[in-house]
């Protein structure tokens, strides 16, 4: 998969899949520490070659249906760097790091976060779905109290005003699986098209947007792109 990689690019993507996420200001710091230890008589890394470097690795990673994606996180103002597999089928990954009644729990959190408005529930309901997995099935409470604080770790699940949320993880990597399950529920940026778990509401018509792509929006045109009555909402 590397074969044709520089020293630098094999050591990059080995460090974004040991960290599955990594905030953009964070994966050029690791960039330029491994210019410097790999190749240090190239020119100190900028943000325009940790571009390129994302560009090179994804043209190869394609065809495994993996990616390193990069977006703007809605809930804080910051960009990240996610390292994802694109499966159709993403929780099978899941069934050889965890027991069926795990994956169960797993399923539930998502499908609980998905279906709740603000996409998110307090740490006492989350813990309270392990009532809620499939018959059979068992996961205790201090069990699950380890899953959830593993899955913040891993990128998939997030603290949200000490409420838990969707994680950079799973929005790159479930998006089509919430989507198609949930289309009641979730609903897609005007602007890019791209999911829609966490944005900002026009005050004229309630349409939600991504906060990145509003804010690009909005430097050219002062306007809702789904009303066309003056934007109003506050973006912070």
């Amino acid at each position: 998969m590397t074969a044709n990689f520089s020293d630098v690019h094999r050591a990059f993507l080995q460090s974004c899949v040991l960290h599955s996420v990594l905030t953009t200001d964070r994966a050029l710091k690791i960039l330029i520490l491994l210019q410097a230890r790999l190749q240090p008589d190239d020119p100190v890394p900028t943000e325009s070659r940790l571009q390129e470097l994302l560009v090179d690795i994804n043209s190869r990673l394609d065809r495994y249906q993996q990616k390193i994606a990069q977006f703007d996180y809605g809930p804080k103002p910051k960009r990240y760097l996610v390292f994802a597999n694109l499966s159709d089928t993403p929780l099978d990954r899941f069934q050889t790091a965890y027991q069926e009644a795990e994956l169960s729990l797993f399923r539930v959190i998502l499908h609980a976060l998905a279906k709740d408005d603000e996409h998110r529930l307090d740490q006492i309901q989350c813990l309270n779905l392990t009532s809620k997995i499939e018959a059979g099935r068992y996961v205790s409470k201090s069990r699950a109290e380890t899953l959830i604080s593993e899955w913040q770790t891993q990128g998939y699940l997030t603290i949200l005003d000490e409420d838990i949320g969707f994680g950079p993880r799973s929005m790159v990597e479930f998006d089509r699986y919430l989507m198609n399950h949930f289309p009641d529920h979730l609903s897609s940026c005007r602007l890019c098209k791209q999911a829609l778990f966490y944005g900002v509401k026009c005050d004229q018509c309630s349409e939600g947007l991504h906060k990145a792509c509003l804010k690009t929006y909005l430097s050219r045109v002062k306007k809702c792109p789904c009303c066309n009555k003056n934007w109003t909402a506050t973006l912070e």
